[in-house]
């Protein structure tokens, strides 16, 4: 227990400790309280003495910690006993380490101090004298610079000498330092989960045990070595170890626990900071000589000679400069990405990259190219000193040129100068301007591709050919994706503003029963919006005549009416509209080449006048209504320079199919009101000539639908049905608009027209309800306005409906009906903003909608109908024979005449 001065000393008390956080008051309150009644001052240095004692052996030693205080006449004695033989040793002073002062301490506080060996460990001890004798200020027998005594593990097989070579000392000290640091916070940590019981998460146990004591002996007798050389006042430590070849596996884990402890450090998760720059390198050099020397040894082998410490901090440099470099890299593509996040248009994205890549990167030149759905690469861009700015704007995929094989084959190209370029195409040599380097890269999302940037350096740069390389791949894919977000939102830009103009156009050709000027409200709506030139023509006794013609100067038209007798308007000779009307299926000019021009004209004259027009781009689409294609709209880009695109066709089709119901429409009641004399025929006639038939299936929805006009000598009536087929389902229309007479034919054609283009486009029925109640207003007086539900079937049996101020419609399933619970709003054209009601039909359940002339029949006793007893039918037997027989019941209830008029749809889901 200590030396033999002390052997008839009287143990005042002992206290056991388990490395438990709480341990110093611990051992202070014991030390205070076995001493109560001695001097303050010796109570104080006591105090002292055992914090820093048992503060060095949780941190330095192992578990179970024993306080001991021993008084004789020469004073008092404490000792620390704990199961570690590996002695303390005494560090020299340091402000930037934590550990190490309580040694010092305790030299300055003891008479004399010192560490001896136990059957378990070791005892470090202090004497607190009397006052009569002077301190000792360094421990007995040297034992700060002695290596450490723990007894070498059997278990760990033979020692091999492991000789690093001179290393500066005072980087040594320091380097230990600052693990010393990182040891004493992660022993107080592993104290604490002692002490609490708790439990730390597996990767930050591992990492504290590995810190603290897998390679504690390696650590520990370098520290040794470096503080012998430092009190020898050596400026360099040759460090000599001797290590079992587990250390080898030991320092590994050392260095990896080290590098995770820097992390945390970095992150301010530690009190320590983490290792700078320096002390990493040094610790990794010296760390990897001493497992390459054991496992060397170990495998037989003569021990590999470590690279000198200044190699390795020069290939450090090398390796932060190459990061460095990296970092300017990375800091410029942030900054481009960061532009390129707030651009939203293609042309700002084009401005970005162009002005980035030529006054950052330093750039000779740059272009972008993008893909257009025809297959080709057309220029979006291009800045810099390029000869070929002005040519190869537009490049075929099947071109052999770096662009068109970049986009085939999806793999980036890079020349390194204009031989190779040149060697490869031949028919580049003078487009780049001296000696250049070339890259190509293939604009990509996924497997998408969008187009190609291609930018050239010239042969002297300050970014390196590797940096330009890697840069350039950056950037494409930043460009891709700032590409496919832009057009994205150009795209929807585009069906947003196609979904208004059809909605827009259905209200156009609807608010006219008069067939010229339906014709001429097609015209002023497709000139200037879709075309600088709009042409109708028509089949006039098996002739296409021209029946319309129209651009936004008037000056204009009439030179194209004085033209029209003298040659042939673009579209009609073969090849034109003729083709189109014969085919039904449209065509399309994106360019209107010598060679097209060419075969429109029919002699030189009329090849000049055409020229003269500076027309650009075609297309020819067919009028085809219900009864098949009886004309075509032949559309021009001119004076504007624009251009049709291939998805162009599809947009332009559907406008022309809506023109063509709206111009048979006028041209049925034009015919229609000319041949009826008496109100009721003009009645039906005119409500016949707005209401299409009901097709008998639609998908998986069988149906049929039925209109009667009331009595010989009521007005023209406002009731009126649709249906209109979307993808996955129906939708349905009853309506009955108020009052009688042409104005309430003329609301009714808007409120079908309206129904129409916002059915087809528009998701949401009850949206479509809100938008026919905008639509509808412009055109009611003020008294005016129409009822009208709505309904959804989709092909799965799922329905929705909505009601604006009109009767519910009837649901037949299982043999019985009844009516639907619906939510009402106020009819079209006052504010009808519905909520939608939704259910299932099963198999054979049937949906009946009707007018109000159903359920306001009376008979000659002015008696209302019974409704249950009209619609039986529909309870079984064929659609269409039961719907005869409701009206049948109506007729036999009502009389033939009937008070008001009826229409009716039903609808059978039938998978």
């Amino acid at each position: 227990m200590g030396d033999d001065r002390w052997v008839q000393g009287t143990l005042e008390g002992e206290l056991t400790l388990g490395g438990e956080p709480n341990a110093v008051p611990t051992a202070r309150r014991f030390i205070a309280q076995a001493l109560a009644a001695e001097p303050d001052h010796v109570v104080e240095d006591a105090e002292q003495l055992v914090s820093e004692l048992v503060t060095n052996a949780i941190l330095h030693g192992a578990a179970p910690v024993t306080v001991r205080l021993l008084r004789a006449e020469r004073g008092v004695r404490v000792e620390v006993e704990d199961a570690s033989r590996a002695f303390p040793v005494l560090s020299r002073p340091s402000t930037d380490t934590m550990t190490g002062r309580g040694l010092s301490l305790v030299a300055a506080l003891a008479r004399e101090w010192g560490v001896t060996e136990s059957p378990g460990g070791k005892v470090v001890w202090a004497e607190l004298g009397d006052g009569s004798d002077e301190t000792v200020a360094a421990p007995v027998g040297g034992l700060e610079f002695e290596a450490t005594t723990e007894a070498p593990d059997p278990a760990a097989g033979p020692r091999f000498a492991v000789q690093i070579g001179a290393v500066p000392t005072d980087l040594l000290l320091a380097a230990k330092a600052h693990i010393d640091n990182v040891v004493r916070e992660f022993t107080f940590v592993k104290a604490d989960q002692a002490a609490s019981g708790g439990q730390l998460p597996e990767p930050i146990a591992q990492l504290v045990e590995t810190v603290t004591s897998d390679f504690a002996e390696a650590r520990d007798a370098i520290k040794r070595q470096a503080l012998a050389a430092a009190a020898r006042g050596d400026s360099e430590t040759d460090l000599i170890l001797h290590l079992p070849a587990s250390a080898a596996d030991a320092g590994e884990r050392y260095l990896a626990a080290l590098d995770a402890a820097d992390r945390y450090g970095r992150a301010a998760r530690l009190l320590t900071l983490g290792a700078p720059v320096l002390h990493r390198v040094f610790r990794r050099w010296y760390v990897e000589a001493l497992i390459d020397q054991l496992r060397a040894a170990a495998n037989g082998e003569a021990p590999p000679r470590p690279p000198m410490f200044p190699q390795a901090l020069a290939d450090e440099v090398d390796r932060l400069s190459a990061l460095e470099d990296t970092w300017e890299r990375l800091q410029l593509l942030q900054r481009v990405t960061r532009e390129l996040t707030g651009a939203v248009t293609v042309a700002d994205i084009t401005e970005v990259i162009v002005r980035n890549s030529i006054a950052t990167l330093g750039a000779q030149s740059v272009r972008i190219y993008l893909l257009g759905d025809d297959g080709m690469l057309r220029t979006a861009a291009v800045g810099g000193d390029i000869a070929s700015s002005r040519t190869y704007p537009d490049l075929s995929l099947d071109d052999d040129l770096p662009g068109p094989l970049a986009v085939r084959t999806g793999v980036a190209m890079y020349f390194r100068n204009r031989e190779q370029l040149t060697a490869r195409f031949p028919q580049l040599a003078g487009i780049y301007p001296g000696e250049t380097s070339l890259h190509v890269t293939p604009l990509r999302v996924g497997e998408h591709t969008l187009g190609v940037l291609t930018m050239s350096f010239a042969a002297v740069t300050d970014v390196d050919e590797e940096t330009q390389i890697a840069f350039v791949g950056a950037l494409a894919d930043a460009v891709a994706q700032a590409f496919e977000r832009a057009l994205a939102m150009e795209r929807a830009d585009v069906a947003r503003r196609r979904l208004a103009f059809l909605a827009e156009a259905s209200v156009v050709f609807a608010a006219s029963l008069d067939f010229q000027a339906t014709l001429d409200a097609v015209c002023r709506l497709l000139a200037p919006t879709l075309a600088d030139w709009c042409i109708i023509q028509l089949v006039q006794s098996d002739r296409l005549e021209i029946a319309a013609v129209h651009h936004n100067d008037p000056g204009q038209v009439a030179w194209a009416r004085s033209m029209a007798g003298k040659f042939p308007m673009a579209g009609e000779r073969p090849g034109g509209a003729p083709d189109v009307v014969a085919s039904g299926e449209s065509q399309l000019f994106q360019e209107l080449d010598s060679d097209v021009i060419e075969a429109m004209a029919a002699s030189e004259e009329h090849r000049d006048v055409i020229r003269a027009l500076g027309m650009s781009s075609a297309m020819v689409v067919p009028l085809t209504g219900r009864s098949g294609t009886f004309g075509a709209i032949t559309l021009l880009y001119a004076d504007s320079g624009r251009r049709y695109a291939v998805e162009d066709v599809s947009f332009v089709e559907d406008v022309a199919r809506r023109a063509a119901l709206a111009l048979e429409t006028a041209e049925t009641f034009r015919e229609q009101s000319g041949r009826l004399a008496d109100v009721r025929r003009v009645a039906d006639a005119t409500q016949r000539a707005i209401l299409a038939p009901v097709p008998p299936r639609l998908g998986s929805i069988s149906l049929a639908g039925r209109y009667v006009s009331a009595t010989a000598e009521a007005l023209i009536g406002g009731d009126l049905y649709e249906v209109v087929p979307r993808q996955g389902g129906v939708r349905l229309l009853v309506g009955d608009v108020r009052g009688k007479g042409l104005a309430a034919i003329r609301i009714a054609t808007i409120v079908l027209g309206d129904f129409r283009a916002a059915a087809a486009d528009i998701a949401d029925l009850s949206e479509v309800a809100r938008q026919m109640d905008r639509r509808l207003r412009p055109y009611l007086a003020d008294e005016d306005f129409a009822t009208a539900v709505l309904a959804d079937i989709g092909d799965d049996g799922s329905y929705t409906v909505v009601s604006c101020g009109h009767p519910p419609p009837l649901l037949v399933a299982g043999g019985a009906a009844g009516e639907l619970s619906v939510v009402h709003s106020l009819p079209l054209g006052l504010g009808a903003s519905p909520t939608a009601t939704e259910g299932w039909l099963n198999p054979g359940d049937r949906l009946l909608l009707y007018t109000d002339g159903v359920i306001e029949a009376r008979d000659p006793d002015r008696r209302f109908v019974d409704l249950s007893w009209v619609i039986s039918p529909l309870e079984g037997g064929e659609l269409q024979y039961a719907l005869d027989d409701v009206l049948e019941r109506l007729h036999r209830f009502a009389g033939r005449e009937l008070g008001d008029d009826v229409a009716l749809i039903a609808a059978e889901y039938r998978p």
